[in-house]
């Protein structure tokens, strides 16, 4: 096929200049080169494209239904080029992006209402998972990490801002069971775990003044979903190990509470853009800009309103339902 696209342009020159001779002084041909490729593209379909006479020629059945195809391809063809030439000016196509769901629950109103009436020549798919994903195995454009550090690698990542890991729960949850203060004392309580590795023990790590803590804990309820152990927290079953910046806005709506252990703290954490090029496309720096100035606002953006109206599932308002 892509043999034959030259092939094909001759042939349409001919055909809109019903001429060989025409068609070859446009092309700067010779005639008989252009009569040449004709012939050959006419033995490769197995069909006769043009009638010929000493006078003039005319398209057949046959090759008029070529040169409607070839039009339609060639329009094609153009969209193409010119769609290439400029992602790199204008944001334009589909852009594919995964990040951890806590997150994506909070950015998705935001990209929805603003960045993509912004850019209307976008349109997204985005995926929601806390793992690493295979960036340029999976076709992602870019991905939003949250990590103490990546590992090398030939993509090309910008830290967006710092967090740290704390521990938070509800209220409600310390209220009955009492707020740890050291780290031993997490032994006794119910703790979330993220991923499936941890549904039999999870090690949570903390940094001191010139030392590192762990402890090594049996969750008392695990999911590989971070959105879903804020959500078990808020409802006040539990104490949650998450980044700073995923449950801001559970803090400050009173749904969570820091809980702040003696002579130790959780490690920093960078939240991060990672893409495939040096040199991004249009398309992935004015996403990454769009996502850097909405992570300011995160504070502000009550994810779980539409619940509230139900009045079923307090978060956290007081105990949890039995």
């Amino acid at each position: 096929m892509l043999t034959e696209l030259p092939d094909l342009h001759i042939f349409a020159q001919v055909a809109e200049a019903e001429s060989f001779q025409q068609a070859a002084q446009q092309m700067r041909m010779a005639r008989s080169s252009v009569s040449t490729r004709i012939g050959r593209l006419e033995k490769e379909l197995g069909v006769t494209l043009f009638n010929r006479s000493t006078r003039r020629i005319s398209l057949t059945d046959a090759g008029r239904t070529l040169y409607e195809h070839w039009q339609t391809i060639e329009l094609e063809i153009g969209d193409a080029l010119a769609a290439v030439r400029g992602a790199d000016q204008t944001p334009m196509g589909r852009l594919r992006v995964s990040m951890p769901s806590s997150l994506g629950a909070a950015l998705t109103p935001a990209l929805v209402a603003e960045f993509l009436q912004t850019w209307p020549e976008l349109t997204m798919s985005l995926d929601f998972r806390e793992q690493h994903v295979d960036v340029v195995g999976k076709g992602f454009d870019a991905v939003i990490r949250v990590a103490r550090k990546l590992p090398d690698s030939r993509l090309t990542a910008r830290r967006l801002i710092t967090t740290q890991g704390v521990l938070a729960a509800s209220p409600s949850y310390l209220k009955r069971n009492g707020t740890p203060r050291t780290v031993k004392d997490l032994a006794g309580h119910s703790c979330l775990g993220l991923g499936f590795r941890s549904e039999a023990r999870m090690t949570w790590a903390f940094q001191g003044d010139d030392t590192q803590s762990e402890i090594v804990l049996k969750p008392t309820f695990a999911a590989n979903n971070d959105l879903a152990l804020i959500l078990v927290a808020c409802l006040g079953h539990g104490i949650l190990y998450a980044p700073r910046l995923l449950i801001e806005s559970e803090v400050r709506f009173g749904r969570l509470q820091v809980i702040e252990l003696d002579g130790v703290s959780g490690h920093e954490l960078g939240v991060f853009a990672v893409y495939p090029q040096p040199k991004p496309p249009a398309k992935v720096r004015v996403f990454v800009e769009f996502v850097d100035d909405c992570l300011g606002r995160l504070v502000d953006t009550d994810r779980w309103a539409p619940l509230q109206s139900s009045g079923r599932y307090p978060l956290d308002g007081g105990d949890p339902p039995r």
